[in-house]
């Protein structure tokens, strides 16, 4: 009667081993792709932020061209597709931004479309919201 006492009490510790485990895996697991995002997002601000320190050092004759392009188009970005990736630009539609590294393939196949033609954003919260939304 001990013995089977203690069997059970052997099993059940490794049983609870190996769920405390695999809870741990998957926690860290979702913790690495929480802190690729996070990644992802601050390199975007960072990048965002040079950007308009450049359009800044530009002067009054570039600032005055970027209204006049606001004041007609709304959009401050496009994404397009290339290679196979969801890449990030100005709404002129010629300066780079950013990579995503988001696969065009993983995303819903309007959504693929709309990118091939050159889906616009109007700015960063929609930009970033969408990057939360797909981003691994």
């Amino acid at each position: 009667m001990r013995r089977r006492c203690s069997i059970r009490l052997f099993l059940s510790g490794v049983l609870a081993a190996l769920a405390l485990g695999a809870v741990a895996g998957f926690f860290a697991g979702t913790q690495k792709r929480w802190q690729a995002y996070e990644e992802r997002i601050a390199l975007l601000k960072e990048q965002n932020e040079e950007f308009r320190a450049q359009q800044a050092e530009e002067g009054p004759a570039r600032e005055e061209a970027a209204e006049s392009i606001q004041m007609v188009e709304p959009y401050a970005y496009v994404l397009l597709a290339e290679d196979g990736y969801v890449t990030v630009y100005l709404a002129d539609r010629e300066t780079y931004f950013s990579a995503t590294g988001i696969p065009l393939e993983r995303l819903p196949e309007e959504l693929q479309r709309e990118i091939a033609e050159g889906k616009f954003i109007k700015g960063e919260e929609e930009l970033y919201s969408f990057l939360e939304n797909y981003s691994s």
